[in-house]
């Protein structure tokens, strides 16, 4: 088991693919260890077709077009701005991340203990993990055949070890009567990973590849920015889910998501109101939503506001599957548009209310990404090329090389 004790290049160049629910984003970065953020070079999304109906093995096919098209963009748009820029630059890593549903976050942990101190040995922790991945694989195989989908372990990650109910770094040659460990890992549907691995041996033959899910990575870098907290709940809204990971004791220890996210309300709304879909994805944007909502007639607003509840109902359903017998956290940090962030924030809040009865403090850091560790100046440089937030949380997570888990890559 190794807790990155390698010593990381100073200066690495890396692609960056982000396989989101209705669109990819690719990326080239140059991380110099030396400063606080990365530098973006080059980055574009490209988006899935937006359909009126929703249909799995149609939207699958649509995001692997997409993935296609970004790749193709980084391999000519991309690359070429990197020559112009740095002429002896050359990308040696390639970063790939995926959001629900494509992607899925499991957690197990494992506990030891005995009357009597024992030394915790490699051996030992070596066991942990294999007990660990033997439940972790066990829940995937249900998953297959519940969903009868082909999923695939793309990353393993032991996030947190615990000896007598203290956190420790550096666990071996020490002795306990407890010992608990968590590992992650990051599942995907195979057909993604299959053309991941096509891409990597045909475009990125000479690169290191990396591979998580976007909550892994979400988690990272919330955990980083936030390190006086240690409960909370993370929300990723994507165009076609919403996925939430509970946060215990500083540890992710549980991650489930519902199909419905920024497209499937849209879609609802073109239904409910006959109005164009781009029109009905500018009513979840603020102001526009708020002086929509105004000029709707009684009976529209009545109609609009069950699309609305049925949406939080959902989240609610979400809010109570927490993976233990405790209420969903009361601070909650959430993600996704930052264009959509004023009206999924008041979403949240309504939803989290009718899970708990009680007042959750809704986060919206989509913005604050953009923000927190940057300064004016390199805001203003990170902003001329894109103001995706996700390429954030990718970028950051690049340039750390990240020292928030003890990554395996499978």
């Amino acid at each position: 088991m190794k807790l990155f004790s390698s010593s990381p290049d100073s200066i690495r160049y890396g692609a960056i693919i982000e396989i989101g629910s209705g669109s990819v984003l690719a990326t080239i970065v140059k991380s110099d260890r030396s400063k606080t953020t990365p530098e973006i070079i080059w980055s574009k999304r490209e988006y899935a077709t937006r359909r009126a109906e929703s249909d799995t093995a149609v939207n699958a096919k649509s995001v692997i077009t997409a993935l296609m098209n970004a790749v193709l963009l980084l391999e000519s748009e991309g690359k070429a701005l990197l020559k112009q820029t740095n002429p002896g630059a050359k990308i040696a890593h390639l970063q790939v991340s995926m959001t629900a549903p494509w992607s899925y976050t499991i957690t197990k942990v494992i506990g030891y203990s005995k009357e009597t101190p024992f030394e915790i040995t490699e051996a030992l922790l070596s066991s942990l993990i294999t007990a660990a991945q033997k439940k972790i694989a066990e829940e995937l195989k249900e998953n297959e055949l519940a969903n009868d989908l082909g999923l695939a372990i793309m990353t393993r990650a032991t996030t947190d070890i615990q000896a007598n109910d203290y956190k420790i770094v550096d666990p071996k040659g020490k002795t306990a009567t407890t010992l608990t460990l968590t590992q992650v890992s990051a599942v995907a549907q195979t057909y993604l990973t299959d053309a991941i691995a096509d891409i990597k041996l045909k475009v990125f033959k000479h690169t290191e590849l990396e591979r998580y899910s976007f909550m892994l990575m979400f988690h990272c870098i919330i955990r980083e920015l936030y390190n006086q907290l240690s409960e909370y709940c993370l929300v990723d809204i994507t165009y076609e889910a919403t996925e939430i990971g509970v946060v215990r004791g500083g540890i992710l220890r549980y991650c489930t998501h519902t199909p419905i996210g920024i497209s499937t309300l849209a879609r609802t709304l073109v239904t409910v109101l006959n109005i164009p879909l781009e029109e009905a994805y500018a009513f979840l944007k603020e102001p526009y939503h708020t002086r929509a909502m105004e000029t709707l007639s009684e009976a529209k607003l009545a109609e609009v506001t069950v699309v609305f509840d049925e949406y939080q109902n959902n989240l609610a359903k979400l809010f109570n599957e927490t993976g233990d017998k405790l209420s969903i956290p009361k601070i909650l940090f959430m993600h996704g548009d930052h264009l959509t962030e004023e009206f999924f924030s008041k979403q949240l809040e309504a939803a989290a209310k009718k899970a708990t009865n009680s007042t959750h403090a809704v986060h919206g850091v989509s913005s604050e990404l953009l923000t927190k560790n940057y300064t004016p100046e390199e805001k203003k440089a990170l902003l001329t090329v894109s103001s995706d937030t996700a390429m954030v949380v990718a970028a950051q997570f690049f340039h750390k090389q990240h020292h928030c888990n003890d990554f395996i890559q499978v």
